[in-house]
């Protein structure tokens, strides 16, 4: 069987029929560069597990590839084999192939990446960490005391004494205030309406009608 080095293949690839393209997979006896062994990866994508059979050999010779590359491998290509190959690349990744990969790599292999190569976090991963420190940082407010009977009846009896003085600080001063809805019963007047006399002239102890229903 005839065998073919990288660069015989590559050469040839082109004028080939798809099912010769996938059956000289089996010849090689060398890979290229990354980037000529990604085009081809990408151009036999149409049979995956041909792509993928190449991919394993670009994984297990470590070579380092593009982020568009690679992006189209997590599109198409078995997802181990992708991941893997991303790892391998590590070292040629930027922070744009990062946000490329997001969604298409695993969110934890991303951020070993980003982590590693010292370089930002896709935009989506930074939002969830922020969030993920608000809600680490934020404190509940401790629970109020519970109170035991005497504090109980305590605050009962502070309530009663401030409706007390709250009443005794609304007691009407004898004098129209022109605020009818909360006077208090008087001669003339109860709760709002006007009870005695025609026109208001049978008089309001609280000088609330003059006659006229005028006020001071």
């Amino acid at each position: 069987m005839r065998t073919y080095t990288w660069d015989e293949y590559y050469e040839k690839f082109y004028d080939w029929a798809e099912s010769t393209q996938v059956r000289n997979l089996s010849a090689l006896t060398s890979l290229g560069s990354a980037d000529e062994v990604g085009e081809i990866i990408i151009e036999l994508q149409v049979n995956v597990p041909a792509a993928n059979r190449l991919l394993r050999k670009a994984v297990e010779e470590k070579l380092a590839f593009s982020g568009s590359d690679l992006a189209e491998f997590a599109y198409i290509n078995d997802k181990e084999l992708a991941t893997a190959a991303v790892r391998n690349s590590a070292e040629r990744l930027t922070a744009e192939d990062m946000e490329y990969l997001y969604g298409e790599i695993d969110d934890e292999v991303i951020i070993e990446i980003c982590k590693q190569r010292n370089i930002l976090l896709p935009e989506a991963l930074r939002e969830e960490e922020e969030e993920d420190i608000y809600i680490d940082d934020f404190i509940p407010e401790p629970p109020a005391p519970k109170r035991g009977f005497f504090g109980t009846l305590a605050a009962i009896f502070a309530g009663a004494s401030a409706g007390v003085s709250l009443a005794q600080g609304r007691r009407h001063n004898g004098r129209c205030n022109g605020d009818c809805a909360n006077c208090p019963p008087h001669y003339g007047y109860r709760y709002g309406r006007w009870y005695y006399g025609h026109d208001h002239d049978h008089g309001c102890e609280f000088g609330g009608n003059k006659g006229s229903g005028s006020m001071d």
